[in-house]
């Protein structure tokens, strides 16, 4: 494979390695991506130059070995990092909330819940778009990917969440919209309690 890496990347490129991202750790056929994306297997093929170059700064890995299919592996805090930042790249509109997959129910439903954000505190656009973004990412990794998390007693202290929980309204909240995002998985799925928590923290981080 030619060592060929564009410095700017193409609407393709992050909307293949986002796709891709989503779908962590499982394989993606290339026959289902050249239907998907509308390109031949040796145009994305030459994409995986761009996305290995990308995701090497988030240690984060692509395999394209098994048998005509591709898949990213690495921790999931650096998925979700990844994530983020093609987001980021994406972004065409003050509030974004379609990027490469047109489920219109569950966008509707995530952009309200983060509306009733600004009811507890001062949200600014990009504040906005930021906790759409990571409710958007939580919904897509265990809609389609293997979310791999952490256990509770790992990752916080039983004072940090005891912090974390002090943050009531912003707490609750947190805990309703992953309700919101259960309701909204194919197949029934019950997230595991860290993501509330982790979801509270970030608010907390982005709104203070």
């Amino acid at each position: 494979m030619p060592k060929v890496i564009e410095s700017t990347p193409t609407q393709r490129q992050l909307k293949f390695t986002l796709w891709l991202l989503i779908h962590t750790p499982r394989h993606v056929a290339f026959t289902d991506l050249e239907t998907f994306f509308g390109e031949p297997a040796d145009v994305l093929h030459h994409d995986l130059n761009w996305m290995a170059t990308f995701l090497h700064s988030f240690d984060l890995v692509v395999d394209p070995s098994v048998d005509q299919r591709v898949a990213i592996y690495g921790r999931e805090a650096n998925v979700f990092r990844a994530i983020q930042e093609l987001l980021g790249h994406l972004k065409t509109s003050d509030r974004q909330t379609r990027y490469v997959l047109d489920a219109p129910t569950m966008e509707t439903k995530l952009a309200a819940q983060v509306d009733q954000l600004s009811e507890l505190e001062t949200v600014n656009i990009d504040t906005w778009q930021a906790v759409y973004n990571y409710l958007w990412t939580l919904n897509m990794r265990y809609q389609y990917g293997r979310v791999k998390r952490a256990s509770l007693d790992r990752l916080f202290t039983p004072d940090q969440l005891a912090l974390i929980s002090t943050e009531s309204a912003i707490h609750h909240w947190s805990q309703q919209c992953i309700d919101v995002v259960e309701s909204e998985l194919k197949v029934p799925t019950s997230l595991p309690i860290i993501e509330s928590y982790l979801l509270t923290l970030r608010v907390w981080l982005l709104t203070h």
